[in-house]
């Protein structure tokens, strides 16, 4: 018999790969967001994303903020930025007056 309207065998059910891409979204909304698997799969797909993208960007700017600082470092010495030296008996009475913190 043939059929009258031939679908797809995805048709009525989601496909392989968006079911790949859903698991991985709650995957990231769990570890990283402190989602429950409840709240995940109850929230809007629009929601979801919008909490995803958000974490992303987030990352973003902590990796270039990061980018930044290193390219600072090594611009410095590499000895470091002191501008005065102090030798090893000034730093004991320096922190035995309470001047530094021990």
């Amino acid at each position: 018999m043939k059929r009258f309207f031939p679908l797809h065998q995805s048709f009525f059910g989601l496909t392989q790969k968006y079911k790949e891409s859903l698991l991985e979204e709650i995957y990231v909304c769990i570890k990283h967001l402190g989602m429950t698997y409840q709240d995940v799969l109850s929230a809007p797909t629009y929601e979801r994303r919008y909490y995803l993208s958000s974490l992303i960007n987030e990352h973003k700017k902590k990796e270039e903020l990061y980018d930044e600082r290193m390219s600072e470092s090594k611009n410095s010495n590499a000895r470091g930025s002191r501008t005065s030296r102090v030798s090893g008996d000034q730093l004991k009475s320096k922190i035995k007056s309470g001047e530094i913190p021990s």
